[in-house]
């Protein structure tokens, strides 16, 4: 993944030479991952290279409550009732002592300030639920689609600020094993699979304390709708922005 990453950022830098730009330095590259460790693994190839790594507790999967470790079968033969109420409305549903997607998005209001001020390219590494919701909100989607938004394990989504609203388009990751190329489980809508229990957890790289603020910026409330994963051209970013790339957790070089 990170060598992927790194030959996409020099090819476009590339390119914009070819096209007569000027000829500066690529903007720096952050990586902000989860504490849990198939977040920190996949960024270690990044961190050995001397980028900056910063683990955020506030990036950890969505909370699947009792669900946590129950296969979707079991969940389908236990609590009909609530596979239905989710169905019905699985932006705002939880599963008992779980979180729903509202409640997520909640959590990740300071993050999202904190990226909307990132002068530098940021790459962030969590798990597809969070993906959904950063997502949703920098593209402006609306909150009952966010659920529904699929991130597959060989690309890398990249937001591109813009004048009026965000660009997106995916970078391949190539010859990744088969298997975990899928997106997350489509026939049964529960929060998250299985998290990985208490081994999990990882030591951090370099902690910092996340920034907690009292502002929190309306949901999705800026910008106009997008489609995920448009391959469509990048547009030169506006002064001071960087662009921000999202990757699902679990995959190394």
């Amino acid at each position: 993944m990170g060598q992927a990453l790194l030959r996409h950022r020099e090819a476009e830098r590339l390119a914009l030479i070819e096209r007569c730009g000027p000829d500066i330095p690529l903007k720096p590259l952050r990586v902000w991952t989860s504490t849990r460790r198939r977040t920190v693994e996949t960024a270690e190839w990044l961190y050995e290279q001397g980028y900056s790594v910063r683990q955020r507790t506030q990036l950890s999967q969505l909370n699947p409550g009792v669900c946590e470790k129950m296969s979707e079968r079991r969940i389908m033969a236990e609590m009909p009732d609530e596979v239905a109420k989710h169905e019905a409305d699985p932006y705002h549903h939880r599963y008992p002592r779980a979180e729903s997607y509202h409640d997520l998005a909640v959590r990740l209001e300071p993050i999202i300030l904190e990226l909307e001020r990132q002068q530098d390219d940021l790459l962030i590494i969590a798990h597809e639920s969070v993906l959904r919701v950063l997502y949703g909100y920098l593209m402006a989607c609306n909150a009952t689609d966010i659920p529904g938004l699929s991130f597959p394990r060989n690309e890398i989504v990249e937001i591109i600020p813009a004048s009026y609203n965000n660009e997106s388009s995916s970078i391949p990751i190539p010859n990744l094993p088969p298997g975990i190329i899928p997106a997350s489980p489509e026939d049964v809508k529960i929060p998250v699979p299985p998290s990985e229990g208490p081994s999990g957890t990882a030591t951090p790289m370099n902690l910092e304390p996340p920034m907690m603020t009292p502002e929190s910026p309306r949901f999705g409330a800026r910008r106009k709708p997008a489609t995920p994963h448009a391959n469509g051209g990048s547009s030169p970013q506006e002064a001071g922005e960087g662009s921000l790339l999202l990757v699902e957790r679990a995959l190394r070089d």
